[in-house]
């Protein structure tokens, strides 16, 4: 339950009025009866001395010849004076009498004892018993004037009690004084706690919570987007400081939002520009790619008639010896070598602008994962034969056959198989094995290829994936080669919906992996390139 500050002071403040009052009123209460039943013993004692000093006075010697009247009776109060041969009959005559007796018999040392209680009519009487012992006659019998009371100090143990004097007073007019006493308290006590409750309302409804509200209402327009109002307090103390700082607050505020609109409006106007740079990009990006791809398939006709010319002119000359014809042949083979290269440069490139246009089909089919890993390996042998390099086929048993694009996994895979087959010295080995990973339905092809070259250093895993890249120049000069293969690979591997792993390192020679799914979903093949991927997931 959401209770707001103003009803929460209220009630606290009234609670702690009433709890205040109804304290100070209650000592007064209890204080009140205490001094109306002393008052009423007080009456009672004087009562009784001055009854029994008069009495005694008008004849010393009542007890034995002529006693005077034992009892005295009016409307309001009854005294009655109880001989000792007539304890045995005082609970018939009145029970706060026999009580009395036995408890000035008991207890030696008690002189009074006082009772009240309201009889069946509904009257208020109090009741006062006084012990008249022997040592009290003994002081009346000398003639003592001073008062009612004992001269003579005698034991308590040879002090019996010889009479009680017992007075009933009608208590009704004192109880209807201590009746209208209390309403008058109970009145006087919920005026004062009217006032006050009032008096605190006042204070923190004008003082405390006057400014409160005035800051609340002002925080809620600021939430609202209204950063022109102001919080006026004019109370000269922590409020009005407080507003101040809430005001000087608004105005950092509107100064910061109206320099961010100044910006916003600069870097709105940056980014039309940047819009616009852009689609310039974009356009030129696009006329690159197609100039590449037109130059590209035009470069290729007249570069394969050069080969072929120069493979014929090779031909010619083969059985021919003599000075001129040997630097004819060596000519010759330069120029089959050269325009060899550059006929591999202008296909990556070609490859590399359709990935990039995304003018690349995706053909899916079954593909035999062991036929075509051995017409892998066949067409590498030659380059392995010529540097004396061992190769290696490990196909798992029972692979089934793989729906994919069989055209872009070679080209991947040869990829690896020329790479590993350039960088691996003589003597050495290249590996290709395929098996599968996972369990159904989710299982994958994992196609490798092992080299035992000089490895690739840990921090150079990503970069060897980045275009026009050879991490030696010395290597680039030693073998050749555009740095396009393996960002061919990685694009290839993207479009079959698997991923390259790497683990190399320097020694150590290189593992290239390439993982695919078994059933490639054709209508989840991208036609352009998501260029959001890593280069490679690198495993060290």
């Amino acid at each position: 339950m959401r209770i707001s500050l103003a009803n929460k002071c209220q009630i606290l403040f009234g609670l702690a009025v009433i709890l205040i009052l109804s304290a100070a009123l209650s000592v007064v209460w209890v204080r009140m009866q205490v001094l109306v039943r002393e008052g009423q013993e007080e009456t009672a004692r004087k009562l009784a001395e001055a009854w029994l000093s008069g009495l005694l006075q008008a004849d010393d010697r009542w007890w034995e010849d002529q006693p005077p009247e034992r009892q005295w009776t009016d409307r309001n109060q009854t005294l009655l004076l109880v001989e000792k041969e007539e304890f045995q009959d005082a609970e018939q005559r009145m029970p706060f009498l026999a009580h009395a007796i036995s408890v000035f018999q008991t207890r030696k040392e008690r002189l009074e004892l006082s009772y009240s209680e309201e009889d069946q009519r509904g009257e208020s009487w109090f009741y006062f018993a006084r012990a008249i012992r022997r040592s009290d006659l003994s002081g009346l019998r000398g003639g003592s004037e001073a008062g009612f009371g004992p001269t003579v100090a005698v034991p308590l143990v040879t002090d019996p009690l010889e009479k009680v004097l017992v007075i009933r007073l009608r208590a009704n007019i004192t109880s209807r004084q201590l009746t209208l006493n209390r309403i008058y308290m109970v009145a006087a006590g919920m005026l004062a706690g009217l006032l006050a409750i009032g008096v605190f309302w006042f204070i923190t409804t004008k003082l405390v919570l006057s400014p409160v509200r005035v800051l609340r209402d002002t925080a809620k327009k600021v939430s609202e987007g209204d950063l022109n109002t102001r919080a006026n307090v004019n109370t000269g103390d922590e409020f009005e400081q407080l507003s101040e700082v809430f005001n000087q607050m608004l105005e950092n505020l509107k100064s910061n939002q109206d320099q961010l609109r100044g910006i916003n409006k600069s870097l709105d106007l940056k980014l039309g520009e940047l819009a616009e740079t852009n689609v310039n990009l974009f356009t030129a990006n696009k006329i690159k790619g197609e100039f590449l791809a037109n130059v590209s398939h035009e470069l290729r006709t007249p570069l394969n008639s050069i080969i072929g010319f120069a493979e014929v002119l090779e031909e010619t000359l083969k059985d021919r010896t003599g000075p001129v014809d040997e630097k004819r042949k060596r000519y010759a083979a330069n120029i089959i070598t050269s325009s060899r290269r550059l006929l591999d440069l202008i296909n990556d490139l070609l490859d590399l602008t359709k990935i990039e246009a995304g003018r690349i089909d995706v053909r899916v089919a079954p593909m035999s994962v062991e036929d075509v890993c051995e017409g892998l390996i066949n067409l590498i042998r030659p380059v392995a034969d010529k540097r004396n390099v061992e190769l290696r086929l490990k196909v798992e048993p029972n692979i089934p056959p793989v729906q994919t694009d069989a055209t872009k996994f070679q080209q991947v895979i040869f990829n690896f198989l020329a790479n590993a087959a350039k960088f691996t010295p003589p003597g050495g080995v290249v590996t290709l094995s395929a098996i599968l990973l996972g369990t159904e339905p989710s299982r994958k092809l994992a196609v490798s290829v092992t080299d035992t070259g000089p490895g690739i250093p840990p921090d150079k895993h990503e970069r060897i994936f980045e275009k026009f890249t050879q991490l030696d120049s010395t290597v680039t000069k030693e073998y050749g080669g555009t740095g396009l293969g393996l960002t061919i690979s990685r694009e290839l591997s993207h479009l079959l919906q698997g991923e390259i792993l790497l683990e190399s390192d320097v020694g150590k020679g290189a593992t290239f992996t390439l993982v695919i799914p078994l059933i490639l979903e054709s209508r989840s093949a991208p036609l352009m390139p998501d260029l959001t991927k890593p280069a490679a997931t690198v495993r060290i």
